[in-house]
């Protein structure tokens, strides 16, 4: 994992010790402090309203990260209240750019290819995750000079991205308490950006593994995240409930087992190859 602050390089091995991650946090605070996200004058007026209405939600407590599970417990409630009173206001479920998808008042999902500085200073984003180590570094605004993080992971099954969920989900949870806007992308916006998004709606808005994989796919269809990933989600959703919402299940026209939410798209071809074998055996 590698994070950009502007004209700033930190070191790799800053984000995981307890201490870099909190220095990371003073960071932000620091930089959306400086960047006046609030104001935002150098944004359309519409654009300004818009997020001053979806973003009035109260201070919360610092995220904590010295590992004290009781002040952990109080700072995942107080932003999963904030959350979910996100997602019963209206919000947009897609954006006047193609290709990038509103799950949240303050956070977008996308590709690569649509990630571009014009369109992420009009959606007001200051915080950009880049969760592909195939690609060049995503252009970033000299004007709002937002946050950057890189996380070098490849869309592979035995890739653990599960190593991630918490730290980024605290960031781009700290980002919007503080007002700000955070963007996820990989290659396609399918699978890896996907999954990360979904540990976030797991741990902050309170959902289910099941609930946040139909939110995300009514505001985007095309995601897909590989089974490796689900499996990791699977037990991320243990970890946080105690218990796990999706199921995998066997599919032999896949000969592989896929998480039980992607039944709808593999019905019809599994019931296909059973009739093809059913008349197989009867010749």
């Amino acid at each position: 994992m590698q994070v950009l602050f502007p004209e700033q390089k930190l070191p790799k091995s800053l984000s995981e010790s307890a201490d870099g991650r909190l220095k990371i946090v003073d960071e932000i605070q620091n930089l959306l402090q400086a960047a006046n996200i609030a104001g935002a004058n150098n944004l359309s007026n519409n654009s300004s309203k818009q997020s001053s209405e979806e973003l009035q939600v109260e201070s919360k407590p610092r995220i904590d990260t010295d590992g004290n599970n009781n002040n952990n417990a109080k700072t995942d409630l107080n932003g999963r209240i904030a959350v979910e009173s996100a997602l019963q206001a209206s919000i947009h479920t897609h954006t006047p750019f193609a290709g990038i998808s509103q799950l949240l008042p303050s956070l977008y999902l996308c590709g690569a290819g649509v990630a571009m500085p014009m369109m992420l200073d009009q959606l007001q984003v200051r915080f950009i995750i880049n969760v592909a180590p195939e690609l060049p570094d995503t252009p970033l605004s000299s004007v709002t000079k937002p946050l950057y993080l890189r996380i070098s992971v490849h869309d592979r099954p035995d890739s653990d991205l599960s190593v991630h969920f918490d730290e980024v989900a605290d960031m781009i949870e700290e980002v919007r308490q503080l007002g700000g806007k955070s963007l996820v992308h990989c290659v396609a916006g399918v699978s890896r950006s996907t999954t990360l998004c979904l540990a976030y709606l797991m741990k902050y808005a309170g959902m289910s593994l099941r609930t946040a994989y139909l939110h995300v796919k009514a505001i985007r269809p095309q995601i897909r995240p590989n089974t490796g990933f689900f499996q990791q989600l699977r037990r991320y959703e243990e970890q946080l409930r105690g218990t796990c919402s999706v199921q995998m299940v066997y599919y032999e026209s896949l000969n592989k087992e896929i998480p039980d939410v992607y039944q709808p798209e593999y019905r019809a071809m599994e019931e296909f190859y059973q009739r093809q074998r059913k008349a197989l055996k009867r010749h």
